[in-house]
């Protein structure tokens, strides 16, 4: 065979497990994902490179018999979807089958991180096992394996366990290598048992979740980014990742000074940067959590990953108050972070309603760890002190949801660092760079300081210079609202013969919209519930709308735009707010 051809094989299986179940949680979230992305889906693929150093004589075989072993242990690796009529998910887990294994004779070592690429570029289908492989060899000696997994197989801890586990039998003697595939040699939570383990959570439980996203939930914005679109760069959601030790010495200190956590550290630094450029007093976020509690799940190959929604009140509050609220909020996050998220989207548009506004989900904090390895790296004392930050291209997405804004945080200490993915609709690429160096200057402020406030945190930031906020609009229950596009959405979701919306202090005091207008139907003027619902239906795809607090429907009115007082002197059909509060919960009537 000449050089730098490809050889299949296969890798055959055959377990002693078998069956069907419902999804996990975590997996029933990446599908929903999906079915939101579809079909540009190739983002969620997840990739890692096996090298295999020539002095180890590495076989083909070798690998195919690590593949065969992990496979049979992991039941995510011998899974497919089946999609019921319902719109729900099953999995089946296989007994026995075969997984191609594409074989690259290469000339050059190099060549793995192109193959890796390959197979990571395309997003998965229902038709194929939910695990590519493929192998580099170089002179018949192995160099690299290259897996890409699907998401819906497992979270990104799930596929380094995956390598580890195939490291560990590339390295292991005949004999070990037969003991490791008699026996897993660490206890395991297949999916199966994870699914059903979830649905026989109790109402209580449901009830504490439910609870905690409601009220973070109410704090979010429509729009949490008050800047007009520019046109966008290519890819439109580049992926820039800088990388720190000045940073990590930073977070260490911080944490020490405030008494609390890198972590708290880290996420109150975040918020107050999110603040900052979105001009709120509370940042809010989605949290990835982990949801890997037990020995058998940090063990296992599994989507055990879910997000929660998080507030930080930043306000003008001591950095020392912010980095505690982080940590709170947090940890309350990670105790409610396996839930049902259809009953989430359920809250969710809930929540919405009684605010009234399509809100804004689509700031992502994932601070990543598997094992000790993105926390166990320390400083040693004979690397130079002043290492200089480095920042890296890592490609970028060109569909993505609008908005995006996506922290990954890999590392914390020895040398920090972390991916920025964000919508160059609305910021350059430079200014995300901008950011992350924003970051680090937060970082090391308040690593040196007791008690900073964030203006002191982000002065002279350059990255935050020339974000200009539109001046058209005005700051309503923590949005930033437009109220002469509510007007034209008014007029667009409702044809009243004529409409105008005022904004003015409630009954709380704090500003709200009122609505007047006059129905285009007479005989069947709308009532305040009716139009609330047909403003909620047009609000998606709108940034800085919000429907009124109040409706008055009045049997005619001004000819030209009035003050409220003459809108008032009209006989009035109907008048309320048409929001209802968020459904209560009531634990006894949960689905378990």
């Amino acid at each position: 065979m000449k050089r730098d051809e490809t050889e299949p094989v296969w890798v055959e299986f055959s377990a002693d497990t078998s069956g069907a179940s419902d999804l996990t949680w975590g997996q029933e979230q990446v599908c929903l994902w999906m079915e939101n992305s579809a079909p540009y889906t190739e983002h969620m693929n997840l990739d890692v490179l096996i090298g295999c150093e020539p002095e180890t004589g590495t076989t083909l075989d070798d690998v195919r018999e690590a593949l065969r072993v992990v496979i049979e242990r992991h039941e995510s690796l011998r899974t497919r979807l089946n999609v019921e009529k319902d719109g729900t998910y099953r999995q089946f887990v296989c007994a026995s089958g075969r997984v191609p294994v594409h074989v690259h004779h290469c000339a050059a070592r190099e060549a793995s991180a192109a193959v890796l690429e390959e197979l990571r570029r395309l997003p998965f289908t229902v038709f194929e096992w939910p695990l590519r492989v493929a192998v580099v060899t170089v002179s018949g000696v192995v160099s690299g394996v290259a897996l890409c997994l699907s998401h819906v197989a497992t979270d990104g801890w799930g596929i380094e366990v995956v390598a580890g586990d195939i490291r560990e039998l590339l390295a292991a003697t005949p004999e070990e290598r037969d003991a490791l595939s008699a026996r897993p040699p660490r206890p395991l939570l297949q999916p199966r048992e994870h699914a059903a383990a979830q649905r026989r959570a109790g109402g209580r439980s449901e009830a504490r979740g439910e609870a905690f996203w409601t009220a973070q939930l109410s704090r979010f914005p429509n729009d949490r980014f008050p800047l007009p679109l520019r046109t966008p760069e290519s890819p439109r959601f580049p992926k820039i990742t800088m990388l720190s030790r000045t940073a990590a010495r930073a977070l260490a200190e911080a944490a020490a000074r405030h008494g609390t956590t890198a972590n708290a550290v880290l996420t109150g630094a975040l918020a107050v940067l999110i603040s900052s450029i979105s001009e709120l007093e509370d940042a809010t976020f989605r949290l990835f959590c982990a949801n890997r509690t037990s020995a058998e799940s940090r063990n296992s190959v599994g989507t055990f990953f879910q997000t929660v929604p998080v507030s930080v009140t930043v306000a003008d509050l001591p950095f020392r108050d912010i980095a505690h609220a982080a940590w709170q909020a947090s940890l309350r996050a990670y105790r409610v972070g396996e839930r049902d998220p259809r009953r989430f989207d359920r809250l969710t548009e809930s929540v919405a309603s009684a605010r009234g506004v399509d809100l804004d989900l689509e700031c992502f904090l994932n601070i990543h760890g598997y094992g000790s390895q993105a926390y166990g790296e320390t400083l040693r004392a004979d690397e130079a002190a002043d290492e200089p930050t480095a920042f890296r291209d890592d490609g970028g997405i060109e569909e993505w949801e609008p908005g995006k804004f996506y922290v990954d945080v890999w590392r914390v200490s020895g040398c920090f660092e972390a991916t920025l993915s964000a919508d160059t609709a609305l910021f350059s690429r430079d200014r995300l760079t901008g950011f992350l160096t924003c970051l680090e200057e937060i970082l090391l402020r308040a690593a040196a300081g007791d008690a900073p406030r964030p203006k002191d945190l982000v002065r002279d930031a350059a990255a935050l210079a020339g974000l200009r906020r539109r001046e058209d609009l005005v700051l309503v229950d923590g949005c930033w609202v437009d109220p002469a596009e509510v007007e034209a959405l008014l007029t667009q979701a409702l044809s009243p013969r004529s409409a105008q919306v005022f904004l003015g202090p409630g009954t709380t005091g704090r500003p709200c919209l009122t609505a007047y207008l006059v129905s285009g139907q007479p005989q069947r003027p709308l009532s305040p519930p009716e139009a609330h619902r047909l403003l909620l239906a047009a609000l998606p795809g709108r940034r800085f709308v919000m429907a009124p607090h109040r409706y008055v429907v009045c049997v005619a009115g001004p000819d030209a735009p009035a003050t409220e007082e003459e809108w008032r002197r009209y006989d009035v059909l109907a008048e309320g707010t048409g929001r209802e509060s968020p459904t209560p919960h009531h634990p006894e009537r949960t689905r378990t």
